[in-house]
């Protein structure tokens, strides 16, 4: 502040007396603690300004008991994106993870499900091996048991990332479930899963180099029902991947609930796609919230919209004929998110 204050006055006087008298002043007057430190607020106006918080509500284990849940986390990371980890849990009890987010937060899952007083999975479950849905499961599963791992066929053996996930499966001995078109298994008593994509036995015969838009072509789509509603979870598939979806099921995809696929990115949910499926509620699962105009296309057709990255942690709850969804927060103004 001092050098800047005396450039300032040579350019301005061009003499040195005048400059250092410049100096002299300016360190008399300017106080750097003052500037750092704003006037405390009255206690009234802090708690207006202050975002309400509903974060005891979304994690109340008793208030929803009895009910389908879905709980999906809010991996915090200021810089990249964290990837997709969600839990369901039947009306009976019963546990599924699905995705663990990037290897950096999978401490974050752990401390979700700490709250939530998971101490063992009924099953843990891979979308497809790319790290920002992998990546945490390492983590997870040192510290969280799992009776099965469901996964599509892909041995994304040049990931450290895979490799470190399928060690700690090994580790613990807990039996893969390899997942394809047809299959189905149910979680619970009343919640039912079946597949619908990918369509191939082998999913390493036809992904090449390990393309990333291939790996994601091949993510694991699954319809859940409970009762009289419905939800797809479609993993990272692209528009040219639900266009095929589309094309073989038709009104099959239709649903109360739909996971964006690809966090909502532009790559996917194409008009095609968000016409079948015709969703009540939309969840782009991402910490950076990125595109307006996906968020625009599902609210066009009805669906009310959340998004990790915009409400925080989400819960939606089902009693078998409709749906709620508590938010952390309220959505921030998006009328300047490009």
């Amino acid at each position: 502040m001092m050098n800047q204050m005396k450039k300032h006055g040579i350019k301005m006087a061009g003499f040195l007396v005048v400059s250092a008298l410049l100096a002299t002043a300016a360190c008399a007057q300017v106080n750097p603690e003052p500037q750092q430190t704003a006037a405390p607020l009255p206690k009234e106006e802090k708690a207006d300004d202050a975002p309400q918080l509903r974060t005891k509500e979304v994690f109340d284990t008793a208030k929803y008991k009895g009910l389908l849940q879905i709980h999906y986390f809010h991996l915090k990371d200021t810089k990249v994106g964290t990837g997709d980890s969600y839990l369901i849990t039947t009306p009976d009890g019963k546990n599924m993870l699905m995705d663990a987010g990037i290897a950096s937060t999978g401490w974050q899952v752990v401390r979700y499900l700490d709250q939530l007083g998971i101490k063992e999975l009924d099953a843990a479950y891979n979308t497809h091996p790319h790290t920002d849905h992998l990546g945490g499961y390492a983590e997870v599963l040192k510290a969280k048991d799992a009776k099965i791992y469901y996964r599509q066929s892909h041995e994304y053996t040049d990931s450290s990332q895979y490799r470190n996930t399928i060690a700690q499966v090994d580790k613990k001995k807990i039996p893969q479930k390899i997942l394809k078109t047809g299959d189905t298994f149910m979680l619970g008593n009343e919640v039912k899963f079946e597949v619908l994509s990918p369509n191939v036995d082998n999913v390493n015969a036809v992904i090449k180099n390990n393309e990333a838009s291939s790996i994601n072509f091949y993510s694991l789509v699954v319809k859940m029902t409970y009762k009289d509603t419905s939800f797809i979870f479609p993993g990272d598939i692209y528009k040219d991947r639900e266009a095929e979806l589309v094309e073989k099921f038709g009104n099959k995809l239709h649903a109360d609930f739909v996971h964006a696929p690809h966090h909502g990115n532009a790559t996917s949910s194409s008009p095609t796609w968000v016409d079948a499926v015709v969703p009540k509620v939309t969840v782009l699962s991402s910490n950076i919230f990125n595109n307006l105009e996906v968020l625009k296309r599902y609210e066009r057709k009805g669906s009310e919209v959340y998004s990790t990255g915009l409400n925080g942690n989400i819960l939606i709850t089902s009693d078998g004929k409709k749906l709620n969804v508590v938010t952390e927060k309220d959505r921030v103004d998006t009328k300047n998110i490009r």
